[in-house]
């Protein structure tokens, strides 16, 4: 109000007999109720403020629908625990990526989308992970398969390990667990219904994945139609890079060629050093003679597409032998290459039952020394010497291997290994697996000295199994039978996606 409106005011209140007292008693008033009502709305403030805490502090808002699959909607909540296992699932590979997990993933751009956060892409994750679940969920109900008794119980027994896990890190309930691992919203019903679908779902495409079956001719014909994605090549190569120069063009770039007679340079050393190679040994040492510090590279079990294009032809020619060399060129140097062999993969595989005994690093240098060595290979050759004292069985051997072995793999199963093929294990024991003339009922004693464990095998060779050039084609009939029907079933799924995928993360 200004000045002279006031002056009118007060001007119109003597007229009217309001003395100064009145006008001082009707300030006063219009003060209080001023006052009162900011007291009102600053209450309704914090009473709101509150509120909001309080909702944002609990799981109401994971409530909020996240997705809709099939015939169910999954709530934030829910998609909480899928956004968490697909984060977890590449945890160790964000680095890569330049993730600094100390930093909001909504604030840093995902270099796997056109346009988006990582958040954005664990969320996609998220509803990708549930779509599948819920896909061979309902694919599963629909074709009246149940859940077996073994899936009941690995259910239960991961759902009471929560409690085992809960404790162990000084949490006072599983749930309270399961939120500081999965986010707000994550409940032990939300893990239970999810571990429960998933094993169904899970349980269910197993049968569909036993249900194809090839003949052996269908297995030979589709192997030998392939073949080349499956025989493997054995050789060593030693690079030698010609001589280059560096040069600026036209347009101020650094370009790097080879000097003038710089590959024929580079192949006349090849030459040279291939003049001395009869095999590996020989190799290296006409390679040390021409470079000191130089190695010799190793190419083993190669399929012909992931060959040097320079010598892939060579190697893979039907008329190569152990211990033929060569020299190939490329744009950049030249090769030598010492051919070892090839597989065709048309041999048995076999199966085999086991005892192990572990070395005991006691001195705790991390290495394995001749006592330790000593002292595993006493304890099976005492092993061995009860076994051939006792009845000479398998099922005797695989009791044995039930009470003694040490290989967490196999020591419930009697020691068995089945379908065993060359290279799966450690050289030692594929070397008595494919020993020439080897017989079922041969036993033997193989040691090892590696990286992950040291100690001795006692071994039972059982017999021989299937062609591995079957076993290959039929692994990749199957997954490729078996990818066609699983992206079929999980095309019938649509996620619609609603607002509480939002909060998801």
């Amino acid at each position: 109000m200004s000045a002279s409106s006031e002056k009118r005011r007060r001007q119109a209140e003597r007229e009217q007999g309001i003395d100064k007292r009145q006008v001082a008693q009707r300030e006063a008033d219009e003060k209080a109720k001023k006052s009162k009502k900011n007291w009102t709305i600053g209450t309704v403030l914090i009473v709101l403020l509150l509120v909001a805490v309080f909702v944002l502090n609990s799981s109401l808002p994971y409530r909020l629908p996240a997705a809709k699959i099939g015939h169910e909607t999954y709530s934030a909540g829910q998609m909480n625990y899928f956004y968490t296992t697909s984060l977890n699932s590449m945890y160790s590979y964000l680095s890569m990526f330049g993730v600094d997990m100390n930093t909001d993933l909504d604030d840093q751009e995902c270099a796997l989308l056109e346009d988006g956060s990582w958040e954005d892409y664990f969320q996609q994750q998220a509803v990708t992970s549930a779509t599948y679940v819920q896909a061979l969920y309902e694919e599963a109900l629909a074709n009246g398969f149940t859940l077996s008794e073994e899936g009941q119980a690995s259910v239960d027994s991961t759902m009471e390990s929560l409690g085992e896990y809960a404790e162990a890190y000084g949490f006072s309930s599983p749930q309270k667990y399961l939120k500081a691992v999965y986010g707000p919203g994550v409940t032990e019903d939300i893990v239970r219904d999810i571990l429960t679908k998933g094993t169904l779902g899970g349980e269910y495409a197993a049968s569909v994945q036993e249900g194809f079956t090839y003949s052996d001719t269908e297995l030979a014909d589709y192997y030998n139609e392939h073949v080349a994605d499956y025989q493997t090549y054995d050789y060593l190569y030693y690079y030698i890079a010609a001589e280059t120069e560096e040069t600026t063009n036209e347009a101020g770039e650094t370009v790097t060629n080879v000097v003038e007679g710089g590959l024929e340079a580079a192949e006349e050393a090849a030459n040279t050093i291939a003049a001395s190679v009869t095999d590996e040994e020989s190799f290296d040492a006409a390679v040390t003679a021409y470079a000191e510090e130089a190695t010799v590279s190793n190419g083993s079990a190669v399929i012909e597409a992931n060959i040097p294009e320079a010598f892939a032809a060579w190697v893979a020619d039907d008329a190569r032998v152990a211990g033929d060399v060569t020299v190939a060129t490329n744009d950049s140097g030249a090769y030598v290459v010492l051919y070892e062999g090839m597989e065709d993969n048309l041999y048995n595989e076999v199966s085999v039952r086991h005892i192990l005994i572990k070395a005991v690093d006691e001195n705790g240098d991390g290495a394995y020394g001749e006592e330790e060595m000593a002292a595993a290979k006493t304890k099976i050759e005492e092993i061995e010497a009860e076994w051939n004292a006792g009845q000479k069985t398998e099922e005797a051997f695989a009791a044995l291997a039930e009470e003694y072995s040490e290989d967490a793999g196999s020591n419930t199963n009697g020691g068995l290994y089945e379908n065993i093929y060359k290279g799966q294990m450690v050289s030692e024991f594929n070397d008595f697996c494919f020993a020439e003339g080897r017989q079922p009922g041969d036993t033997g004693i193989a040691s090892y000295n590696g990286a992950n464990y040291a100690g001795y095998h006692l071994i039972y060779f059982v017999g021989e199994d299937g062609l591995h050039s079957l076993s290959l084609a039929k692994n990749s009939m199957l997954t490729a039978d078996y990818t066609e029907w699983e992206n079929g079933v999980i095309e019938k799924y649509t996620a619609e996606t609603k607002m509480g995928l939002g909060i998801v993360g």
